[in-house]
């Protein structure tokens, strides 16, 4: 479904994306002039694993998951992004099918641009290619570090080092602690730790039962930040 593009900048939004820092005028009103924005339904994919995608994309609004699913059909949520994220770039280098999946998880307006018009302006303007690999090496890191957590951790310091995350782009601050303003289920969280939902509710009900963790409406309120660096600290040790 298209949107309305009118509601959005998009020479601002596309000029603002570290994709295209330095990038002429020239080479911005191309990209712009084949913009488009649609709307995304929650739970609509974007892309999903083995399909072939010849776009980039940017978050405008709402929130999408990120995920890769194992032959037996177990998922791993590798991260929750808001708006201003930019995706698909490994469609610029090989348009071969997808491995990872995008998933709407709020409503969500997305900016798509071909990828033969970002090539086209790559062509004209190398300083693209610049852009993205520094980008990528960036993303690398810390996708190294999310997969080291994953590997070396247990389900209770991956589940602490989440949330902590979590608190960084979502956290809000209350009188009691500090809120997450972001809708999650505890399904949620065991695809986003690597693990089992009843799993992830006992140690819920344990961080609740000590004052670690609360609930303020249908948002989790973590009341002892302290206490969740302690449960990663406590495995480093």
């Amino acid at each position: 479904m298209t949107a309305h593009a009118s509601q959005y900048d998009l020479a601002e939004i596309i000029q603002e994306s570290i994709w295209f820092k330095n990038i002429p005028i020239q080479g911005l009103e191309k990209l712009v002039e084949f913009a488009q924005v649609k709307r995304f339904s929650p739970r609509q994919y974007l892309f999903q694993m083995g399909e072939n995608t010849a776009s980039i994309y940017c978050l405008l609004s709402g929130r999408l998951r990120i995920s890769i699913i194992s032959p037996s059909g177990q998922e791993f949520a590798l991260n929750d992004f808001t708006p201003q994220y930019w995706l698909g770039d490994y469609s610029l280098v090989d348009p071969k099918s997808r491995i990872q999946e995008a998933q709407i998880q709020v409503a969500a307006d997305i900016l798509v641009i071909p990828r033969a018009t970002v090539i086209d302006v790559g062509e004209q303007y190398p300083v693209l290619y610049k852009n993205l690999f520094s980008e990528s090496v960036q993303r690398a890191r810390q996708m190294s570090g999310l997969l080291s957590g994953m590997a070396f951790y247990p389900l209770r310091a991956r589940l602490a080092g989440r949330i902590l995350d979590l608190i960084l782009h979502h956290g809000v601050e209350q009188e009691l602690g500090i809120c997450l303003d972001i809708k999650l289920s505890q399904n949620d969280f065991a695809r986003l730790c690597l693990g089992s939902r009843q799993r992830v509710n006992k140690i819920f009900r344990e961080w609740t039962a000590i004052g670690i963790l609360g609930m303020h409406r249908d948002r989790y309120l973590i009341l002892d930040t302290a206490a969740l660096q302690r449960e990663i600290v406590t495995e480093e040790s």
